[in-house]
């Protein structure tokens, strides 16, 4: 698999939960979470367009070489970050799935970051 495509790869599996900032109902359902409070379903929408973020700018990186470090070291420390809070604590089943996606995505971005140090 080229950096390329894991880049691309890695980039829709952290932007794709970016669209629960325009379905506010797919947090709840995405997290197991009541977002019910409108303060905290302002937060998680905040939260999924930070997302969004991380992932347009792995996709970003895969195709804008300049981009390319910045944009793993950002999205290798959104994915640690998430993980560590969630195996670090009380988390529900969901929060659970998700962190371990997370962990995935960040095995296929390890894979990345070797291809690009031995290019």
């Amino acid at each position: 698999m080229t950096l390329t495509v894991l880049l691309v790869i890695v980039g829709l599996i952290n932007a794709v939960p970016g669209l629960a900032a325009v379905v506010p109902g797919a947090i709840g359902r995405a997290y197991g979470v009541d977002a019910g409070d409108r303060d905290v379903a302002t937060l998680l929408r905040h939260r999924a367009v930070l997302l969004f973020l991380v992932g347009a700018a792995l996709t970003a990186g895969a195709f804008i070489e300049p981009l390319r470090d910045a944009a793993m070291i950002g999205g290798a420390v959104s994915m640690i970050s998430y993980a560590a809070l969630v195996f670090g604590g009380a988390a529900n089943r969901r929060l659970r799935v998700v962190a371990v996606v997370d962990v995935g995505a960040l095995g296929l971005l390890a894979v990345a970051v070797c291809l690009r140090l031995a290019a």
